[in-house]
């Protein structure tokens, strides 16, 4: 059954959000022909590229992070990007519009960056970036592991809230 939905993943993601997958395919090959390392993540391939300031970007199912991250920072910033990839095939072409170019431009623009360095805001309150946190985890099945994920990885709050402290509609606390 694992072989199937993978097939199926494949075939969805490469009709379905053909366009970033070929703008991906054609980056792995670029990357790949200047030795760059690659490795499978879930139903992905994430290659490893030496580039300053950069975490990583996905398309389709070509994932790109930086080389120099390590440890959890790394596994976290996989997990986030494979996020990316579920977007990819839950939106098709409209992905492009609806999640790269705000990811871009909240990632990249000077304004955002100063809005987030001075007002301490978390670059997971962004939809699109508190989205593929959401999606990754879920996908993979896998949990967050630093701080500022665990922290603010879910639009600024907490991926993992105390359950023991929601409360229901009119205000009492609830029983599990």
């Amino acid at each position: 059954m694992k072989t199937v939905r993978s097939i199926l993943f494949y075939i969805w993601q490469f009709t379905f959000a053909i366009v970033q997958n070929l703008i991906g395919l054609a980056m792995f090959i670029a990357y790949k022909a200047k030795g760059a390392e690659s490795e499978k993540f879930h139903n992905s391939v994430i290659t490893y590229i030496d580039k300053k300031n950069f975490g990583g970007v996905s398309l389709g199912i070509f994932i790109f992070i930086n080389a120099k991250r390590e440890g959890d920072s790394l596994r976290d910033t996989r997990i986030h990007e494979y996020g990316h990839t579920i977007q990819s095939m839950l939106l098709g072409p409209v992905w492009l519009f609806v999640i790269a170019l705000p990811s871009v431009i909240w990632c990249n623009v000077p304004y955002f960056r100063k809005l987030r360095k001075e007002k301490d805001v978390s670059y997971y309150k962004a939809y699109c970036e508190g989205w593929a946190n959401t999606c990754g985890a879920w996908a993979t099945k896998e949990r967050f592991t630093t701080d500022e994920l665990i922290n603010r990885g879910r639009y600024g709050k907490p991926m993992y809230p105390n359950r023991s402290k929601r409360k229901d509609i009119k205000g009492r606390k609830r029983n599990k």
